[in-house]
């Protein structure tokens, strides 16, 4: 096994130990979901599971580094005011 298919391996290792001690606060479905998809990818290409595994990080770097938010997928509500503007230009 190469050192950086040791690197992500371990770093799975670690966020699912995470995830399992009950640590991350809020929902933790995205979390499930991005360490589901690094496992499905861990076996063919490790260089796609360390990416998934940089989407699980995401929330705990975004309170380090502010400038991530612009990043932020929008809410409910601004997707719901912009397609009412949409929607009210198509009708």
């Amino acid at each position: 096994m190469s050192e950086e298919r040791k690197k992500v391996v371990q770093r799975f290792k670690e966020r699912l130990a995470h995830l399992e001690s009950g640590a991350i606060s809020g929902p933790s479905h995205w979390h499930l979901f991005h360490l589901h998809n690094a496992l499905n990818a861990l076996p063919d290409d490790h260089l796609a599971a360390d990416l998934h595994l940089d989407e699980f990080d995401r929330a705990d770097l975004a309170k380090e580094f502010p400038e991530m938010d612009a990043d932020r997928p929008p809410s409910a509500s601004e997707i719901r005011n912009r397609f009412d503007m949409l929607a009210g230009g198509l009708l």
